[in-house]
């Protein structure tokens, strides 16, 4: 019989997913989105999101002596929050945009008309969420324009896209930097962006590929 000590775990921080996932309703969206990336050349996916960041971000976690607290310090003004607008391929990050405040549906259909369909390409696939902004029907028109189609992704399920994983790495690159100037920020931005690497991408379209099925794994 194993002992406590054996038998006991770390504990590890839980992932969370919205109740309304496991609904009969979004449970049939993902399986219909499940057979369109079926069909679907990963070489043509573009997955476009947005995330929020600000000037206090710090790292969350640190290392102390076993039974003591380690201690930090963070700003009390965070500034105004920046957005960045960003668009990933299977090779790339192809698109990015930062600007202050939050996303609207002027500052979005302005990403898609002046940064995404200049590097769209005849048969790219935009795939988003269902943010509302995304719905307005001039992005769509934009991109169709260009040649490409628009996916949506179903409703709770930020899981389905690789390009959230890239928010992951770029947040945690911003923490460890502890940018505490707007131009600081940006720079900082930058850089995390710069830091992104092909293997990168390829692991995060891997680790997403048990919800998605975007490479390997088809019904053929």
């Amino acid at each position: 019989m194993p002992s406590i000590a054996e038998d006991r775990h770390d504990p590890q921080k839980k992932t969370f997913h919205a109740d309304e996932r496991e609904s009969e309703e979004v449970k049939k969206l993902r399986t219909e989105y499940q057979e369109i990336c079926w069909e679907l050349d990963p070489e043509n996916m573009i997955f476009i999101d947005e995330t929020g960041v600000n000037l206090g971000m710090v790292r969350q976690f640190g290392r102390a002596l076993s039974g003591e607290r380690v201690h930090g310090s963070k700003p009390k003004n965070r500034g105004k929050n920046t957005t960045i607008i960003g668009a990933m391929s299977l090779h790339e990050v192809l698109a990015t945009l930062t600007f202050a405040g939050g996303t609207n549906t002027a500052a979005f259909l302005t990403y898609v008309t002046e940064v995404l369909v200049p590097v769209l390409w005849v048969g790219a696939v935009v795939l988003m969420d269902n943010l509302n902004v995304h719905l307005n029907e001039q992005v769509r028109t934009a991109i169709e324009a260009a040649g490409a189609r628009l996916v949506f992704l179903p409703k709770y399920s930020p899981d389905l896209s690789p390009i959230e994983l890239l928010w992951s790495k770029i947040k945690q690159f911003l923490r460890s930097r502890k940018p505490r100037t707007p131009q600081e920020l940006d720079l900082a931005i930058t850089d995390a962006l710069n830091q992104v690497t092909k293997k990168d991408i390829l692991g995060w379209f891997a680790e997403s590929d048990g919800n998605t099925v975007l490479i390997g794994s088809r019904p053929y």
